[in-house]
């Protein structure tokens, strides 16, 4: 009996360690970057203005010669993409994008994505508010995680922005 018991305790453990391996990858931290970076060919990702409210939006820019690809981890019908565009023009529809909705955008803070040897593959641009409106100025949170070639980004609203929206919901 204890024979199974501890056989059952070590397949679940090994289960477990072979899932793991296939969900981890390498956390990608993003670095301040200058938009005169931006040159070559983007497909441009535009994530959130679902609604004039709507406080979850961004860019990427993923750069179509690096080699990578770049998956959001959302449903589709939170983000468009746009592919092909030259530099500047997916540079100026990123800015026009993060200013889209009623709250008044104070600057915007823009990034570089790199690969482990420094290489860029992509970059993100979101907007910043006024301090005062959300308590915090950067209120989406954005991690990417490269898996092989694939990044899979994931963006979600900063905890304490939403229980501050939302002071009922306390599940986040």
């Amino acid at each position: 009996m204890i024979v199974r018991k501890n056989l059952a305790v070590f397949f679940l453990f090994g289960v477990g360690f072979v899932l793991q391996a296939c969900v981890a990858g390498v956390q990608l931290l993003p670095k301040q970057a200058d938009q005169a970076e931006v040159k070559g060919t983007y497909t441009l990702i535009l994530y959130g203005c679902r609604t004039a409210n709507d406080i979850e939006n961004m860019a990427v820019l993923v750069d179509e010669k690096s080699g990578y690809s770049l998956e959001v981890y959302a449903l589709d019908a939170m983000y468009k993409t746009k592919n092909g565009l030259p530099g500047d023009r997916a540079l100026s529809e990123a800015n026009t994008f993060v200013r889209c909705g009623m709250h008044t955008v104070w600057q915007t803070v823009f990034r570089k994505i790199t690969d482990t040897t420094g290489k860029t593959i992509a970059y993100e641009l979101k907007p910043l508010y006024q301090p005062w409106e959300f308590k915090i100025t950067e209120v989406l949170l954005s991690s990417y995680i490269l898996n092989d070639s694939k990044v899979t980004a994931y963006f979600n609203l900063d905890p304490s922005v939403r229980r501050n929206i939302n002071p009922l919901d306390r599940t986040k």
